[in-house]
């Protein structure tokens, strides 16, 4: 478990909006994000457009913009021109906060951020963000991604907390949609595709807490 003081946690959180969180604590929904706002500061921030994820969280990342950073959106060319790819750690032209902790001895984990596969080699640990999406629809036969953890001996450790999509059931399902047993699923995805969001997020939620509570870090980027 880590001893270090004056240690820095982000979290990022996609697409969040007070419009709607705003609802959700009125209603107290949201208790423990509404404690957080009782006792720091809160408020709107501006973006950058078009706002798609992987350019704006290299930005918050790095301190640059899209076109002194590299990533531009969700995908990329790939080399040969034969087709696209996700928008790859290799593209960025700068250093990101994890980079330039490195760089002063500082020890950093990264989880799930955008744009970071295949995983950089830092002082610290990198899991990129294809390492918790499916590969198979077997729970039991879901290999790791290559590439997307560093260092490389932790990917069997961290991929025991990974959770597949197949393993999220109605309970997990209800609170979101009460009536989700009226929805005609041949005609209607959504159910799928939440499934895959919370197996996402419980995923790195998992990793990111055995990461902070197991090794020695100064920086932590989710």
């Amino acid at each position: 478990m880590s001893t270090r003081s004056n240690r820095l946690l982000i979290i990022g959180w996609d697409a969040a909006d007070w419009r709607f969180i705003e609802r959700l604590i009125a209603r107290g929904l949201m208790p423990t994000l509404a404690a957080l706002r009782a006792r720091g500061a809160w408020g709107n921030l501006s973006t950058i457009q078009p706002a798609l994820s992987p350019m704006l969280w290299t930005s918050i990342g790095t301190g640059k913009r899209p076109a002194q950073h590299g990533i531009l959106g969700f995908v990329e060319p790939l080399v040969d021109g034969s087709g696209v790819r996700p928008s790859a750690s290799t593209s960025r032209r700068c250093r990101a906060l994890w980079n330039i902790a490195s760089g002063k001895g500082l020890r950093s984990n990264v989880v799930g951020w955008y744009a970071t596969h295949p995983a950089e080699e830092i002082d610290g640990c990198v899991v990129s963000n294809q390492f918790e999406i499916p590969t198979t629809n077997n729970p039991a036969d879901w290999p790791i991604p290559p590439n997307s953890v560093h260092p490389q001996l932790m990917a069997s450790e961290l991929g025991q907390f990974r959770v597949h999509p197949a393993e999220i059931d109605a309970h997990a399902i209800l609170p979101f949609i009460p009536r989700a047993a009226e929805i005609d699923q041949a005609k209607d995805d959504r159910i799928v595709r939440l499934r895959k969001l919370i197996a996402q997020t419980a995923s790195i939620h998992a990793v990111t807490t055995h990461l902070i509570e197991h090794t020695q870090w100064d920086l932590t980027c989710v």
